[in-house]
């Protein structure tokens, strides 16, 4: 059976899988507290292990506790943590997309920006929009000053070593606010 989209494209298929007691207990829980069903609950979980968890070990990632990287973050000088997150962006996102989405493009970095580094990486949450030929991005973050002054650092050496961007930024002490012509 087959959901269809308005191209009579099939956007969905049936599957059948059998689950472990302890498994499907969890699932029903989880989905009840979420207020969702089952399906979707493990319609989100495929999705988030097919766009970043298979990733994970391959584009060398680790998940580490918040209040870790901002005492990482807080142990920095202020005058070294904007240059600390220019210089991890001139490699990392750049490697990290490529092996990825295979190809660097402005869609690729911002997918990078909005599902690596903030849905499945956690370090925030991701909003965009488009006003006067200019995308607007804005990232709320738990990461205190300090994270702001890395991912501005971060941030600006990712657009310009990937796609020779230059950006303005607007820095609170829990968000980072990018502009980019488009």
């Amino acid at each position: 059976m087959f959901e269809r989209g308005m191209n009579s494209v099939p956007t969905s298929t049936t599957r059948s899988f059998r689950v472990d007691m302890e498994l499907s207990k969890v699932l029903d829980e989880e989905s009840e507290r979420m207020g969702v069903s089952v399906n979707a609950l493990v319609n989100m979980i495929l999705k988030r292990y097919s766009e970043f968890t298979r990733f994970l070990s391959k584009i060398d990632l680790v998940i580490i506790n918040r209040e870790l990287l901002k005492s990482l973050f807080d142990s920095y000088p202020d005058e070294d943590i904007f240059g600390l997150g220019v210089s991890a962006g001139q490699i990392i996102p750049r490697d990290t997309i490529l092996f990825w989405k295979k190809t660097v493009t402005s869609e690729s970095v911002l997918e990078y920006i909005d599902k690596i580094i903030c849905r499945y990486g956690f370090l925030g949450t991701y909003d965009e929009t488009t006003q006067n030929e200019k995308r607007i991005i804005v990232i709320r973050h738990r990461l205190g000053k300090k994270g702001s002054q890395f991912l501005h650092g971060y941030l600006k050496s990712t657009l310009k070593n990937t796609l020779n961007l230059d950006s303005s930024f607007e820095l609170t002490e829990s968000s980072v606010k990018l502009q980019v012509d488009i």
